[in-house]
């Protein structure tokens, strides 16, 4: 159950950090380059299996955080 609660944090969190920053979807993909696609699964509330741990790190990085940090 651990894993499926750190991937609903992630998904939270990357909601909250990005409403917070004031960013559009189309923003934080032009800010990332995570593709806007996977960016609107995780609105959805999914992890896209596609999705790297490169890609939480680009968000990590628009957000001025660690990818830690995204999780918790």
């Amino acid at each position: 159950m651990q894993k499926e609660d750190s991937i609903k944090r992630f998904i939270r969190n990357i909601r909250r950090r990005r409403i917070q920053e004031g960013m559009s979807l189309a923003e934080l993909e032009k800010h990332s380059g995570v593709p806007l696609w996977m960016l609107e699964e995780l609105e959805r509330g999914t992890l896209p299996k596609e999705m790297m741990v490169t890609d939480a790190l680009r968000l990590a990085n628009v957000f001025h955080c660690r990818t830690h940090e995204l999780f918790q």
